[in-house]
């Protein structure tokens, strides 16, 4: 389009209309303008600009003095409901007026512009308990029982006003208590609303003050009420009242009163009327009328249709989702439906056709739904369908027959359902697993991640369908992907993720319909692991549709569709309608209103303005044309538009549609604010329609712009998203209170669902317990349930019960218990998936409340723009929020492409003014099944799917006439040839001069061309399941087009475009094209690939992407082509258009391009030229096609072979009729000759074929460097078109100044001697420290950057010699000293740790602690080996004890705990491979290489006692025992060595004979006294009781030095937290202090804290500890031992054995977890005391009562901190830390003052009677205060300060002794006259101060001081908060005892 006058900011138009410009200043308003009487207009001084009125408004809206009123107005409100609900007043005629009166008061306060008091009027309206809705109740009583009927109405006015104001309706936070109102309203099914709007309309007559306002109060309410409370339809006397207001309304409408005394639509009370009405048949099931169908007459042609009276199909009853009332039809497909054999019920668009719905409105609807549901899901039903009708489906995964026709599906065998589960986020989700697809079967797993993650297969949000079952059990559940993962899951993670070498594929799921059948499906099918098919039908995704659906539901049930009477037929009722004279927009319809056209009227014009009420606007468009710029068409265009409240605007190609839209929002914005007409909301089909207008309207100066979706690519529309802006938007106390109650709800609820899960995942695993079973049986079998009762299980798994009593489960065989069981699993499925069911439906509830509050949000957010952009999709989705905005005005862009049941989203009841600008000639909306609906087929003729509404009114249709459409007829794109093969389509269309004289497109002899060829298109049976259609000669011929046009180097990225109808061409462009171009597409196409299933094949190397994710591939050249389909490229355009016709047949069949709107398309792309590639014999038979080919032949523009041109030598012929042609004729561009010209600046002739100007430039000369330089001789190696660079020619025997001589210097270099530095090695004496060092004759050693390199000899405090040189560790200071400063020892540390053997590896630390040992852990048994690092306390193994022998029995305790086994003294029996006796102890492993007369071993000591061999000892005596290093020694030195007399008993013979006690201290783990290895109980099991004893002690060191680590950290940042915010109090300013917000931001790290400490506490916990773990499965061997059978303890029975004893409680060490709790204490006492110093610097109450992070009120905080105080005091004392007991009494004592103070002063103040805090008294010790508590306790804190020895216990003392002093009785002291004086300007300063003056100051009886404001004199009494004495007085006398304060006065 042509935009050069003035461009999209018009022709110098003034800049007014521009919105939301920064202005640095905004300028002050014209007074008369806000009257409309400002006769000055743009020359007035004084702003006029909308905006500036809107910033005025604002802040006159949010003054100081308003805001008070608005809240005083609000408690009064308040107060009165109150009142009314406990007066009980006299019956006397006045007490109407109290009703009005408060009914006046909520009207008032809806009018205001505190949000904040709507919300909380429709509250307290809604609140039972405050009396609300007794009031309402109350109200419709008065209106009905008085007398007067003026009195009555004059009640019912303000009760209607109230209910039925925009603030209340409007608001979704609100939603549900305005729901409550109605619901009272209207009673039982309408049983008092009916009764209440009868007696209403009957008192109502012409003599009523303002009846018609009143009147449409009445409808409007009955209208809300029924559209929310829908029974009430059903009442009887609903007819008889519609009737009546009808007569009312008709009555009215002949009145004679001034309009302006009483504005009302009687034409919108008529409309809602009929609303009702249309509700109310639906209802009640009277769809289809009795009436029977009148055929209609075609109105548009004298064509006689058949009047036969054709029966008359209803449908329903077919399956179970056939129903004739679209409401009840679920969106998403039954199994009963997609198994149904019955034809589903297609009605026709056709209104001369009857139709079982009577109502045009309904019927409308009605076929708008089923229409679009069929087009979405026909296909989906028909593949499944054809799977179920199989007998088995898994069969179906082998076979793809049930793919026919155009169905395009991805199929997954082997799915299961592989988890449940249920997310706070996703709710309930299913984990679906699957086969891996056969692509991937040989990739790696990083090639099947970048498979996934290109492909667009299971995105989230994409539909998909499960099958399973085979002969009459089948199952079919629809879900929607929630989450696709590609990051490998770690092993033990039920984590659904594509990439897996452990398992197959999967991906998170939800059901699409979240039914209880449903739901009961998916978990059967989860216990039973029933496998099935995964289907997916690309293009499904649920978002787009389903909101359009669920919304001509809405539309259907609530009866409404604005601008009815133009978009359907007239009922009977309503008549015959002029379908030609549209009435201008209702919001112009007050006398005197004119549009001003100033935003776009061209400097040094009069502004000119159109009149609505009039005809053609009252203007010339000579006149509009002048001063505007506008052509004739786009003058014609904005007068209709202005002047029709339902206006068409059709644009044909490149006639500037956009443009006009754009001044059509410039000129309605100037009139927002009169007109009152919110913000306008524009539609677009695409994304990128939108972003394209919303960006042309930011280019004149409209900013105040706010785009709904987040899919837009235009980065001048991020910071203008909904979601980014409503971030600044706060929410109100009431959405606060909304949010919280539902969050915490909701996530209730999901964590109950969760729960009933458990069983189900039990119920998986195959084998029931008694713990999944017993709940469900005690709840339904309680009989059966109490035989399992403390029985036992027999080897089968069952409850063995009694005696073979036949009233006993044991009487069951066990078939029988298998088949009983599995009925019980199957309730115990249901029953919790009912549960389950129920328990998400609450809350999806709740969640949906909090969506409320956040669409509120977001209304609000939209309130304060202009304009608001949203897609088609986007506003079906918001339509909920959308319709709450009071939208005027709505702009739809691209119309004629929308599909009608997308558009009636936008026809919102409150919609005056609707603009649709779109061409019907152009493409037609797409729909999924082309064959079946479309209006080019024979059989779509009857349903038009593809027709939109545009198209349907612009032209007219059999029963209904056109509508004027305003067209545009100036095109300024395309070149006067081109647009010439349109005019068949425009006949009226012109050229504008700016095209005339279009550039000829560079390098090409024709600028329009038809290249006809006779290549056939590809055949079909190539083995892929693409279905459409491709061209390979094509192809080539098109990239070798393309590569020509762009070697011209005329042409920027955006100037070329490659067209091509079909999805199959266009994958082979983009993988011919890629290697050399960057090729951008559309998300359409992108999309439209997805659909069609193309997809990169990894074994065919291709790299072509089909995700969304990469919209330009980069490749070679620097250069990006626009590849699209024609389809996808309307409203786009560029400089050259290249088209791939593909076709080529002898049956002549064009396919896609057959209808003219594709042909229009196609063929006005292209501004200078456009080249056609195809078989013109094939597309010879399409009328306009034989048009276009006869226009081209005429022109001589029709061959087999297209022509270039050289710019250079246009002379030479160059014809190309193949691809290959255009590399040898046109090389680069141009022609084959060498080119003539000249390089620059050498002067060489260019020697390349000839090109372009722009390569010629950028070609550099490859001719040898010819120039000399001036410092050598030496020649350049370079090329010519190279820079030269210095020489580097090497020179030799060049002598330095220093005198060294070097070869191989560069020639450039010896220009300078002096800068090359000398390599040769001299010896230096450093001056410094006078060594004597080698180093390169360069370096200067006296320099201050010299450093000596000699090694330091220094000895470092660690005993390592120091790293570092000489010069890094000595330097001279600032006064010449010098000063040694050693580096870092970098040797290991070596030193061993402290709770292992192992030692420090880490550098050398100077004496810090190690720290914690980072090796592995070396703790082995022979079950397992500890996995973690070695300062982690290891989980002891409680396996049992493999120590056993056939002398001493075998060990009965776990495998970790001490043995209670004696040491076996025997040697060994058993043999080795030498068949020599072991040499070992009975019960140890044989060592087969220490045999000891074939071993090399025998000279090793093994006796450290007699120092003997092992030759030398007798083995039968002293066998011996091997280590786990090897080593090995005789038993006697081994016991020696270990101590086994610390945990043995002995005789006299020294013989082993008891068990010794365990003492309690540490021990170490013994070691070989060879290697010093620990001796490890794997190895050698006779130590085990002494080695385990040791490995026990280390395990409990680990775990308390890591808790004593980590309560260290912890102490140090809790001291840091303390001191910051110690340190920032005195910076907050009180004035702007929000206290929840502050406390929040200022307490997040210390709650963060208090989470880490209080994990830590519970980490240390006594079950946490080894040794109370092993204590534990000690406790459990002891028990399985008592529980087993007689026989079993018979054939175990060993005399040897020892009984297990019950061994003693361990004592567990309690100073970590106390010292744990005494920290957090200290965090909760910091938060606290802050939290009580910030308010302390606040004036005057606290409302509301401040809540501390974590939601807990601060009185409820401080009393449970008290509460943990005394606890741990207890704890504390109990094992006796004493030092512990004095902190925690000292924070009990701070905390008791400041709670105390906060009660007394702040508190005191806040409460009010509905005040839940709780004071401090409340927080007792049986009937203690806190107060006497705390003194209590600080007396036994001294007691504890003297068994703490000093300094530490007399710091004690001291601190608690000052305390104590806190809580001593009240001391007095005289106040200084500057303290005086300090008080004083604390009570009158502020924004709460007292306005005090001379005589304003009192005291009390008892001489405690008080101040009056206002006046100073006493009006009112009160009590002093002192001393309790009666103050203040009354008519400005004091009571007695008040005297004046002189005092205070003086101050």
């Amino acid at each position: 389009m042509y935009r050069g006058r003035g461009g999209w900011r018009g022709s110098g138009g003034s800049r007014r209309g521009g919105r939301g410009g920064s202005s640095p200043q905004p300028r002050q308003v014209c007074q008369y303008f806000l009257r409309k009487r400002c006769n000055y207009g743009t020359s007035c001084k004084y702003s006029h600009d909308n905006e500036d009125v809107s910033r005025l408004s604002e802040i006159q809206a949010s003054t100081p003095s308003e805001i008070i009123q608005i809240k005083k107005d609000y408690i009064d409100f308040k107060s009165q409901i109150r009142q009314h609900r406990s007066s009980n007043f006299p019956t006397f005629t006045m007490v109407w007026m109290k009703y009005v009166e408060t009914w006046a008061l909520a009207v008032k306060i809806l009018d205001s512009q505190n949000r904040e008091s709507h919300q909380c009027c429709a509250r307290d309206l809604a609140d039972e308990e405050l009396g609300g809705l007794a009031f309402i109740q109350q109200t419709i009583e008065q209106c009905i029982t008085l007398q007067s009927d003026g009195y009555s109405l004059q009640l019912a006015r303000t009760f209607l006003q109230a209910i039925t104001h925009h603030s209340m309706l409007r608001s979704l936070s609100i939603d549900s208590f305005v729901g409550t109102i109605y619901r009272m309203l209207g009673g039982s099914n309408g049983g008092q609303g009916i009764p209440f709007f009868s007696d209403m309309n009957r008192r109502l007559s012409d003599r009523s003050q303002s009846p018609r306002s009143l009147l449409a109060l009445v409808v409007s309410s009955l209208h809300e009420l029924f559209r929310r409370e829908r029974k009430g339809l059903l009442n009887d006397d609903l007819p008889d009242l519609l009737d009546a207001l009808r007569h009312k309304a008709e009555q009215l409408a002949n009145l004679t009163q001034d309009v302006e005394t009483d504005p009302a639509d009687l034409d919108g009370v008529s409309i809602r009327i009929n609303m009702i009405s249309r509700m109310m048949d639906g209802v009640r099931g009277g769809l289809s009328n009795d009436q029977p169908f009148k055929a209609m007459t075609d109105r548009n042609s004298g064509t006689i249709r058949s009047t036969f009276p054709l029966e008359v199909v209803i449908p329903g009853g077919n399956h179970d989702n056939d129903f004739a009332d679209i409401t009840k039809i679920q969106i998403f497909p039954t199994l009963g439906e997609v198994m149904s054999d019955a034809a589903e019920y297609l009605p026709t668009t056709d209104f001369t056709r009857p139709l079982f719905l009577h109502d045009p409105v309904q019927r409308h609807i009605d076929s708008a739904f089923r229409l679009l549901r069929h087009d979405i899901f026909g296909p989906l039903k028909e593949v499944i369908g054809a799977i179920l009708a199989q007998p088995h489906v898994a069969d179906a995964a082998s076979s793809n027959q049930f793919l026919t026709g155009n169905i395009k599906a991805h199929v997954y065998p082997r799915a299961g359902m592989q988890h449940i589960l249920v997310d706070k986020h996703g709710g309930f989700e299913t984990i679906v697993s699957f086969a891996r697809p056969p692509q991937l079967w040989k990739l790696s797993l990083a090639d099947q991640r970048r498979w996934w993650e290109d492909s667009s297969r299971l995105e989230p949000g994409g539909l998909v369908c499960f099958v399973s079952g085979s002969g009459d059990r089948k199952s079919f559940l629809l879900l929607v992907v929630t989450q696709k993962n590609t990051a490998e899951a770690k092993e033990g993670q039920n984590m659904s993720t594509l990439i897996s070498n452990r398992s197959n594929p999967a991906v998170t799921m939800r059901l699409a319909s979240e039914t209880s059948e449903n739901m009961a499906i998916l978990n059967r099918i989860y216990v039973k692991k029933d496998e099935g098919l995964l289907i997916e039908l690309p293009g499904l995704i649920p978002d787009t549709f389903v909101p359009i659906l669920q919304n001509l539901q809405r539309m259907m049930r609530d009866g409404d569709l604005a601008f009815r009477q133009w978009i359907i037929p007239p009922t009977d009722r309503e008549g015959e309608q002029p379908a030609t004279e549209i009435s201008p927009p209702a919001y112009t319809r007050r006398p005197g209103f004119k549009f001003r056209l100033q935003t776009i009227t061209r400097s040094g014009h009069p502004t000119l303005t159109i009149n609505p009420a009039v005809r053609d606007g009252d203007i010339s468009t000579e006149s509009l044309e002048a001063a505007t710029g506008l052509d004739h068409g786009q003058a014609t265009s904005l007068i209709a538009a202005l002047t029709r409240e339902y206006a068409l605007i059709q644009g044909p190609p490149g006639t500037g549609k956009s443009y006009v839209g754009v001044q059509l929002v410039r000129v309605l914005l100037d009139h927002k604010v009169e007109a009152k007409l919110g913000p306008i909301l524009v539609i677009c089909y695409t994304n990128h329609a939108l972003d394209q207008f919303l960006k042309h309207l930011m280019d004149v100066g409209i900013d105040k712009i706010i785009r709904i979706g987040g899919q837009s690519r235009a980065e001048e529309l991020d910071g203008k998203n909904l979601r980014t802006v409503s971030q600044g938007v706060s929410k109100t106390t009431v959405e606060q209170r909304i949010l919280g109650r539902s969050y915490s709800e909701a996530e209730e609820r999901f964590q109950d669902a969760g729960a009933c899960l458990k069983s189900l995942h039990q119920a998986r695993k195959g084998k029931p317990d008694w713990n999944m079973l017993a709940p469900f049986l005690f709840e339904q079998y309680p009989r059966i349930a109490k035989q399992f009762q403390s029985l036992h299980h027999d080897d089968e798994g069952y409850e063995v019960v009694g005696n073979r009593d036949p009233q006993n489960i044991d009487s069951l065989t066990t078939p029988e218990r298998w088949t009983l069981v599995e009925s019980w699993i199957r309730q115990l499925t249901q029953l919790q998936s009912g549960r389950t069911f129920e328990f998400v439906k609450e809350a999806k509830g709740h969640r949906d409340e909090i969506q409320r509050v956040h669409d509120d949000v977001n209304r609000r957010t939209l309130l304060q723009a202009d304009v608001v952009g949203v897609t088609t999709t986007g506003l079906a989705r918001n339509m909920n929020m959308l319709s709450r905005l009071g939208v005027k005005i709505v702009i739809c862009e691209e119309a004629a492409e929308v599909m009608e049941p997308h558009i009636l989203s936008a026809l919102m009841p409150d919609v005056e003014h609707f603009i649709q600008i779109g061409d019907h000639k152009q493409l037609r909306p797409q729909i999924e099944n082309y064959l079946q609906f479309s209006m080019e087929t024979a059989t779509g003729r009857a349903y038009q799917l593809d027709r939109s509404q545009f198209e349907r009114r612009a032209v007219g249709e059999p029963g209904l006439q056109a509508l004027p459409v305003a067209q545009l007829n100036v095109q300024r794109r395309m070149r006067p040839e081109i647009s010439q093969l349109i005019r068949r389509v425009y006949p009226n269309l012109e050229d504008h001069d700016c095209v005339k004289n279009l550039p000829s497109v560079v390098g090409m002899q024709n600028s329009l061309f038809w290249l006809d060829h006779n290549h056939p298109e590809d055949a079909k049976d190539d083995g892929t399941r693409v279905k459409s259609h491709s061209n390979t000669w094509e192809v080539s011929m098109a990239k070798a087009l393309i590569q020509h046009l762009v070697r011209q180097g005329e042409y920027k990225s955006t100037d070329i475009a490659l067209l091509t109808p079909y999805t199959g061409q266009l994958r082979k462009l983009r993988a011919s094209l890629s290697n050399d171009f960057e090729l951008f597409l559309s998300d359409r196409d992108l999309e439209t690939l997805a659909k069609e299933g193309i997809e990169a094949n990894p074994d065919q190397g291709q790299t072509v992407d089909i995700g969304t994710r990469k919209v330009v591939e980069k490749k070679k050249l620097l250069q990006t082509i626009r590849l699209a389909t024609v389809d996808n490229f309307q409203g786009e355009e560029a400089k050259v258009i290249v088209v791939s016709l593909v076709r080529g047949n002898n049956n002549a069949k064009v396919g896609f391009l057959r209808t003219e709107n594709r042909i229009n398309v196609l063929l006005s792309r292209a501004q200078h030229g456009m080249y056609l590639i195809g078989n013109a014999k094939t597309y010879q038979n399409v009328p306009m096609w034989a048009d276009v080919h006869q226009q081209l032949s005429a022109r001589n523009a029709v061959r087999t072979s297209i022509a270039l041109c050289c710019p250079r030598h246009p002379d030479t012929p160059l014809l190309c009729s193949e691809p290959s042609d255009f590399a040898v004729k046109s090389p680069e561009g141009g022609c084959s000759r060498i080119c003539d010209k000249r390089l620059e600046p050498c002067g060489h002739q260019c020697r390349a074929p000839c090109h372009s100007q722009r390569l010629h430039d950028a070609f550099d000369c490859l001719e040898p460097c010819p120039r000399l330089r001036i410092t050598c001789q030496h020649p350049c190696p370079k090329l010519c078109g190279q820079q030269c660079e210095p020489c580097k020619f090497k020179v030799d025997d060049v002598r330095l100044p220093c005198g060294h001589v070097h070869d191989r210097i560069p020639c450039h270099k010896t220009l300078d001697l002096e800068s090359i530095r000398c390599l040769s090695d001299v010896v230096k004496d450093v001056p410094e420290c006078g060594h004597s060092v080698t180093v390169p004759c360069y370096k200067d050693v006296a320099s201050e950057s010299f450093s000596c390199p000699m090694k330091c000899v220094d000895i470092l405090k660690c005993g390592h010699q120091c790293p570092g040189t000489c010069g890094q560790c000595r330097r001279i200071d600032d006064q010449g000293a010098v000063v040694v400063q050693h580096q870092q020892c970098g040797k290991p540390c070596d030193r061993p740790y402290g709770s292992c053997n192992h030692r420090c590896p880490k550098p050398c630390h100077d004496g810090k602690a190690c720290g914690a040992c980072s090796k592995k852990c070396e703790v082995r048994c022979p079950h397992s080996r500890c996995h973690q690092e070695c300062q982690k306390p290891c989980a002891p193994c409680i396996e049992k004890c493999t120590w056993s022998c056939e002398h001493k029995g075998s060990c009965s305790l776990p495998c970790a705990a001490p043995c209670n086994r004696l040491p076996c003294e025997e040697r060994c029996t058993k043999l080795l491979k030498c068949n020599h006796q072991c040499p070992s102890f009975c019960g140890e492993e044989c060592p087969q290489d220490l045999c000891q007369e074939c071993c090399t071993q025998k000279d090793a000591c093994v006796d450290f006692m007699e120092f003997k061999t092992y030759g030398e000892i007798d083995l039968n005596e002293t066998p011996i025992a091997v280590l786990g290093c090897g080593h090995f020694f005789t038993g006697q030195t081994l016991d020696g060595v270990v101590d086994m007399s610390s945990v043995y008993t002995t005789d006299s013979l020294e013989k082993y004979n008891g068990l010794q006690e365990l003492s309690g201290q540490l021990t170490g783990i013994p070691v070989c006294p060879n290697c010093r290895v620990p001796i490890r109980q794997f190895a050698t099991r006779r130590y085990n009781r002494v080695v385990n004893k040791a490995v026990l002690d280390e395990t409990s060191k680990r775990f308390l030095v890591g808790g004593r680590e980590k309560l260290a950290e912890l102490e140090e940042r809790v001291t840091i937290t303390e001191k910051e915010l110690a340190d920032s109090r005195d910076s907050m300013a009180s004035a702007n202090m929000h206290m929840r917000s502050t406390f929040w931001d200022r307490h997040k790290t210390a709650m963060r804290l208090e989470r880490e400490t209080a994990r830590l506490r519970k980490d240390m916990e006594a079950e946490h500890q080894p040794t109370r773990k092993l204590f534990d499965a000690v406790m459990n061997f002891k028990r399985l031992q008592r529980e087993q059978s007689l026989e079993k303890q018979l054939q175990s029975l060993s005399l040897s054995e020892p009984e297990i004893s019950i061994p003693q409680r361990p004592a567990y060490d309690q100073q970590i977890t106390l010292n744990a709790h005494r920290l957090q204490l200290r965090i909760q006492e910091a938060i606290l005391r802050d939290v009580f110093t910030l308010l302390s610097k606040r004036n005057g109450p606290v409302n509301p009562a401040p809540i501390l992070p974590g939601g807990h009120p601060l009185d409820k905080s401080s009393s449970r901190f008290l509460n943990q105080c005394k606890q741990l005091i207890n704890n504390a004392e109990a094992a006796k830390l004493p030092r512990l007991v004095i902190q925690t009494i000292l924070s009990y004592a701070r905390v008791t003052q400041l709670d105390g103070w906060y009660h007394r002063t702040i508190a005191a103040a806040t409460i009010t009677p509905n005040s839940n805090s709780q004071m401090a008294d409340n927080v007792r010790t049986g009937d203690k205060t806190p107060n006497e508590t705390a003194v209590e306790l600080l007396d036994r804190a001294l007691n504890f300060c003297t068994t703490i020895p000093a300094p530490d216990g007399d710091s004690y003392r001291a601190e608690v002794e000052e305390t104590i002093k806190l809580f001593a009785e009240t001391r007095y002291e005289e106040v200084t006259p500057a303290e005086i004086a300090a008080i004083k300007a604390a009570m009158v300063s502020g924004p709460r101060g007292l306005a005090t003056h001379s005589g304003h100051w009192y005291t009390c009886r008892n001489g405690h001081p008080f101040a009056i404001g206002e006046c100073g004199m006493p009006m009112e009494r009160a009590v002093c908060p002192e001393c309790g004495e009666t103050i203040g007085g009354s008519n400005h006398t004091p009571v007695d005892g008040v005297e004046r304060d002189e005092r205070m006065e003086r101050a």
